[in-house]
């Protein structure tokens, strides 16, 4: 994997690869390049780009200064040979550069909690299958997370959704995809599954698959 000057790093976009930014969701969230999606480099680093990333689909990466190295090590020992390069300078780099950015709209479960009880939206679960089909926000519909860049091309970019998952980080991964994909009404639910509990939201437990296919948050 290359370490890439700016302008290298400008002329590989839009030329088939996908940027990951590593950093930490909340500050990827805050600005990030366009049409980049959020992985955190984390334990699951590896597991989370090979779940959500096609082999054959080459990759730049975008991380802090500080673990640029770290992650170029760590993609050669999982021998990620997809991996083309990464941003020299790191995201201070490209922001410091007055290049242009996008941003992605957090809420917390309060604010979750107000709009789910008096706005329209279709709400998403980006757990997996069974765990969705255990429980979930009521009105939720289901696409587990690494079927998403599938299955997006279904929904409908003019409207307004909001996404939960496990995690801050996987509800990000999700709704980075989402604006990837030119979906501009997005919101992602800023807290994990098991605080979101503590809300108050109703939440359905299903005892068989629900075979519905009205995809609505009313």
């Amino acid at each position: 994997m290359k370490l890439l000057e700016l302008s290298e790093f400008k002329n590989l976009l839009g030329a088939n690869y996908l940027v990951i930014d590593t950093r930490d969701s909340e500050n990827f969230s805050e600005g990030f390049i366009e049409h980049s999606i959020s992985v955190p480099f984390n334990e699951n680093f590896i597991s989370n780009v090979n779940d959500l990333v096609d082999e054959e689909q080459k990759i730049l990466f975008v991380s802090t200064e500080e673990t640029i190295a770290l992650i170029i090590e760590t993609a050669k020992i999982a021998g990620l040979t997809n991996a083309e390069g990464i941003l020299s300078g790191g995201w201070n780099g490209w922001k410091n550069s007055g290049e242009k950015i996008d941003l992605l709209i957090l809420i917390d479960s309060d604010e979750f909690a107000m709009d789910y009880h008096y706005d329209e939206f279709y709400l998403l679960d980006v757990r997996p299958k069974v765990e969705f089909e255990k429980e979930h926000v009521e009105d939720a519909e289901h696409i587990a997370l690494e079927d998403l860049q599938q299955l997006l091309s279904e929904l409908e970019t003019a409207n307004s959704y909001y996404v939960y998952g496990n995690t801050l980080n996987d509800a990000v991964t999700a709704g980075s995809i989402f604006r990837q994909h030119g979906f501009n009404r997005i919101r992602v639910v800023a807290t994990d599954y098991a605080a979101l509990k503590n809300s108050k939201i109703p939440f359905y437990t299903q005892k068989k698959k629900d075979t519905s296919s009205n995809f609505s948050k009313s």
